[in-house]
């Protein structure tokens, strides 16, 4: 099952390191894509003692269990040890039915914040936003929020954005609120990043004008 990692340990993924910053956008364009650009990710996770938590479409609960099964780990095992969770949309970013702000800050800092071991990668699937056009600002704003969450855990967060499902203002903005950016296959510190206090003033400004 792999020893447990040291917290401030640095993790690599997609050819870059994750060290001060830990809240990743993934633009990725099509599902094997991404599953072969995590791969690594993952192994490099379970090897190290690290957990694992998906958040998915409902339909796709299966997804990441058998791609651990693809890698060769008793995926069976891993779940049944809190290795590897899996949670579904309906569970965390539309609980209660609808988009909630407060009510997914809360969550992150549950799940996050309050559980400081073992070091968790949490990757959510952000496809549950796509056509909310009516929730565009708000998951714009919650995106910047949480970096006020993730400044306060050593964990790992990967927010997975399927380009061909988004606009091109939304992809846009999204981009600003993450201090790393997978484009292209690759990670890299992300120069379009605004603080989340910045940003969120700025935002404020521009609505009020």
């Amino acid at each position: 099952m792999g020893t447990a990692s040291h917290a401030a340990d640095p993790v690599t993924f997609a050819g870059g390191t994750l060290d001060k910053y830990r809240h990743v956008c993934a633009f990725v364009n099509g599902r094997d894509t991404s599953e072969s650009v995590f791969d690594s990710f993952v192994r490099q996770a379970l090897d190290g003692g690290d957990r694992l938590i998906y958040i998915v479409d409902p339909v796709d609960t299966a997804v990441p269990v058998n791609r651990l099964r693809h890698l060769g780990y008793d995926a069976g095992g891993l779940l049944e040890h809190h290795r590897c969770e899996v949670r579904t949309w309906a569970d965390t970013y539309l609980r209660g039915g609808e988009f909630n702000e407060a009510t997914m800050l809360n969550l992150l800092d549950e799940l996050l914040v309050k559980q400081p071991s073992p070091r968790v990668r949490l990757t959510c699937d952000m496809g549950w936003a796509a056509g909310r056009a009516d929730l565009a600002d708000e998951i714009i704003d919650f995106e910047a929020k949480a970096n006020f969450i993730h400044a306060d855990h050593p964990h790992i967060v990967i927010c997975r954005y399927d380009t061909s499902l988004f606009d091109g203002s939304f992809v846009i903005d999204i981009l600003r609120t993450h201090p790393m950016v997978l484009v292209g296959g690759m990670l890299q510190e992300n120069p379009f990043f605004v603080p989340p206090d910045e940003f969120l003033s700025a935002r404020s400004t521009r609505t009020a004008s």
